[in-house]
């Protein structure tokens, strides 16, 4: 990561608003009982949008109708507060198609915008305070996007004394971007398990992408899509940052929904527990270096040892990269084992078709 020394002397209370407001982007489907809620959230903003864009996604089965078409008569009460375009799919375009393309639509018109999910509950603050945060870094380039949302690693909470802190990695739920940063990605140009790194062992691993390193391995074997991961690698590879609050400002309500596609499990108590229904974030970092914590990197012995820890395996192809990558003999013989322990694993893969 390079340097970034630009210093923040103000708070998010100082920022004065542009006459133009950025759209409220909201994706929908076929959840109308969390969609109520969320609307709800949007009714009771401090600062109202200007513009509301809503995209609905086009039905994959006949039981999806009715639920659509009560999804889309929630947006156009909501209209009675704000105004409001919605945009029904002809077809289904599935889940990160869907949101890929709306983002990709909205910011080829506009400069930024603001996003919401139909499981995301905004406190009161929301939309004022994401609007802030997208004026204040409208030209620090470097930061690709703003989050309501609070990944804050463990511990951090004893060493980050402002409201806001600068990180490598960010979860969706409420989130602002800007159109030059989302173009840069071209996301929406990339094929499934997109990795500008090549090889998820290649991924620069700290205590924070380490985790998106097990996300995208899980990727690549299930031969599944999630856009929010292919985002994290995509601002890591332009060596870009994220600006995230130490306490979350949403409300995330959609595990364990029937019509769930991630998360169809009860909520884990890590999801909301930095969820401050009060929160007002003010206090910005003052420049755009990672805590020092996140500008160590994992040794390739740490890597490795942590790699097996999360049940990860290495295919014969990894084994043989990594041998030539590391010339350390105690890693060499580590990685050995490491993959001589998954032998059993990856023949019943094998045996299977699978990687």
């Amino acid at each position: 990561m390079k340097p970034i020394t630009k210093k923040f002397s103000f708070t998010l209370d100082d920022i004065i608003l542009p006459q133009q407001l950025p759209p409220l982007v909201l994706i929908a489907f076929n959840r109308p009982d969390l969609l109520t809620i969320v609307t709800e959230g949007i009714k009771q903003q401090s600062l109202q949008p200007q513009q509301i864009i809503a995209f609905v996604d086009g039905y994959r089965q006949e039981s999806d109708k009715p639920l659509i078409a009560e999804c889309v008569k929630i947006l156009e009460d909501l209209a009675k507060f704000t105004p409001i375009e919605i945009v029904s799919r002809d077809s289904n375009l599935g889940c990160d198609r869907q949101i890929l393309t709306s983002l990709t639509e909205v910011l080829a018109t506009y400069p930024s915008l603001v996003y919401l999910e139909d499981d995301i509950v905004p406190n009161p603050c929301f939309y004022d305070r994401m609007c802030r945060l997208l004026e204040a870094y409208r030209d620090c380039e470097e930061v690709f996007s703003l989050s309501a949302y609070a990944n804050v690693p463990r511990g951090f909470a004893q060493i980050i004394n402002t409201d806001f802190m600068v990180s490598n990695r960010v979860f969706c739920w409420g989130l602002a971007t800007w159109a030059n940063r989302w173009q840069k990605l071209d996301l929406i140009n990339k094929p499934p398990q997109y990795n500008p790194f090549g090889k998820y062992y290649d991924i620069p691993a700290n205590i924070q992408t380490k985790l998106t390193m097990v996300n995208q391995f899980w990727l690549e074997r299930n031969q599944q899509t999630d856009w929010n991961i292919s985002f994290n690698l995509g601002v890591l590879y332009h060596q870009g940052v994220h600006i995230i609050p130490m306490k979350s400002f949403i409300k995330n309500i959609g595990f364990g929904h029937p019509q769930a596609k991630t998360y169809k499990s009860n909520e884990p108590d890590w999801v909301n527990s930095a969820y401050d229904a009060n929160s007002i974030p003010n206090i910005l970092p003052e420049n755009l270096a990672l805590p020092a914590p996140l500008q160590d990197y994992l040794t390739p012995t740490e890597l490795s040892k942590y790699l097996q820890a999360k049940n990860l395996w290495l295919s014969l192809d990894d084994l043989i990269n990594l041998w030539r990558k590391y010339p350390n003999w105690q890693l060499r013989l580590f990685l050995l084992s490491f993959f001589k322990a998954n032998l059993a694993l990856l023949w019943s893969r094998w045996k299977r078709g699978g990687k």
